[in-house]
């Protein structure tokens, strides 16, 4: 069973059986999983749905991709599994709310939590994700639009809780590259010990393995 690009489940045991948390020998191979898994499922998607450039409509399904994205890049550096109707993480901490990811995500992530204004994660939870998800539409006041060039991903002018895709999505590439780091050579990230990073990961891939 492939689970990230030509990459199995038995390439993932292989691997996970050499990974030690307190050392960097084989990190950048693992890692490989999770970059090959996000680019042939997430972003390869957005990015070819941004190049179409029609400006008709595309920027709803990009934006749906990305918030999907947001709650797998969360679930994987805090370890939350889905089992419904929880997320449960390493240690055994439940989280019962959907939008607790989005919580988690603008006020801990680069470059998302420095955004000024700040990005109320239940308010992004319930009015972009849930309205995209739901009504194909946005919500209270949200929009979507194309990148400006002052670079801004987010903006309030007032009236309207603004997104700009494009630049939405060079952060997150942003903050990819945070967490690759962090993986690969064992850093801290974002207050959460290397460690235990790590082993939110391992938890991540051996779950996706049981359930694929």
């Amino acid at each position: 069973m492939k689970i990230a690009g030509n990459l199995t489940i038995n390439d993932w045991e292989e691997i996970e059986k050499k990974l030690k948390p307190n050392y960097n020998n084989y990190w950048d191979d693992a890692y490989d999983f999770f970059e090959l898994r996000i680019c042939t499922r997430y972003l390869k998607p957005i990015n070819a749905i941004l190049n179409l450039k029609s400006f008709k409509g595309e920027g709803f399904a990009a934006v749906n991709l990305q918030c999907s994205l947001i709650e797998m890049i969360e679930s994987f550096i805090n370890g939350w599994v889905f089992d419904y109707p929880n997320f449960i993480n390493p240690k055994g901490i439940i989280l019962n709310e959907n939008d607790k990811i989005f919580k988690s995500f603008f006020s801990n992530r680069e470059p998302f939590k420095n955004y000024f204004p700040k990005i109320i994660g239940k308010r992004f939870y319930v009015d972009v994700r849930c309205g995209l998800l739901h009504e194909a539409q946005t919500k209270n006041n949200w929009k979507i639009k194309k990148g400006i060039k002052n670079g801004n991903a987010y903006e309030f002018d007032g009236n309207f809780k603004i997104v700009y895709r494009e630049n939405f999505q060079r952060d997150l590439n942003i903050l990819l590259e945070i967490y690759k780091n962090a993986i690969i050579n064992g850093v801290e990230f974002d207050g959460i010990p290397s460690c235990e990073l790590r082993e939110n990961f391992i938890a991540k891939f051996n779950h996706i393995c049981k359930v694929s």
